[in-house]
């Protein structure tokens, strides 16, 4: 049953993490559609916000190798998920 649940786990984290990508696709595809044909409607896009997802997706890339990005043990190896390290990606 142990094992049940850590497969589980792993499965929702990848979820989680699938899920912030497709937001993050989403969002540029809806500014490149709006973005260059109604610059009046769009959402101004903040400097530094590409940046931004860069870091993201690099952190994402940190806790699948195993690593805390959390704050609260950040750069630690982790032996198992930490609810804080997927809230933490799940953030907009």
């Amino acid at each position: 049953m142990e094992r049940t649940i850590e497969e589980l786990k792993l499965i929702i984290r990848e979820l989680i993490i699938e899920l912030g990508e497709l937001k993050e696709r989403v969002s540029r595809l809806e500014f490149d559609k709006t973005g260059e044909h109604d610059k009046a409607n769009s959402k101004p896009v903040l400097p530094g916000a590409e940046l931004e997802k860069e870091g993201r997706k690099n952190l994402s890339e940190i806790y699948k190798q195993g690593y805390h990005i959390c704050p609260v043990a950040y750069g630690q190896p982790r032996d198992e998920e930490c609810l804080f390290c997927i809230s933490f990606l799940a953030k907009e």
